[in-house]
């Protein structure tokens, strides 16, 4: 389905998101990531993931005017912070398109 804003679109598909059923998800390691167009947050990110030992699901919110990196970074920490186990195929996801963290 993808997004509305062409250029919002554009955004989430230069981190490596696809369009899915709701909006554009993106899957690195075990961490499945939706993004969706929310009227008074911008966007909502929702992550979820399970390991033999645990399952975690929550949301985050992104302003719209937030920079391609800007969101790599909130993305990433946290995948680092609730995903440790992917944190790294994350930075690598990344890296591989050349979007630089914490600059």
């Amino acid at each position: 389905m993808g997004f509305s804003d062409k250029a919002l679109q554009a955004k989430y598909a230069s981190l490596g998101f696809t369009p899915s059923d709701l909006g554009m998800g993106l899957q690195v390691g075990a961490v499945k990531l939706e993004a969706v167009e929310h009227p008074f947050k911008g966007v909502v990110v929702f992550f979820s993931g399970s390991t033999k030992r645990s399952m975690t699901q929550y949301e985050a919110g992104v302003a719209k005017a937030c920079s391609v990196e800007q969101v790599a970074g909130l993305i990433y920490a946290n995948v680092a912070m609730n995903f440790r186990d992917d944190a790294e195929a994350f930075k690598d996801h990344l890296s591989t398109l050349g979007i630089p963290l914490f600059q």
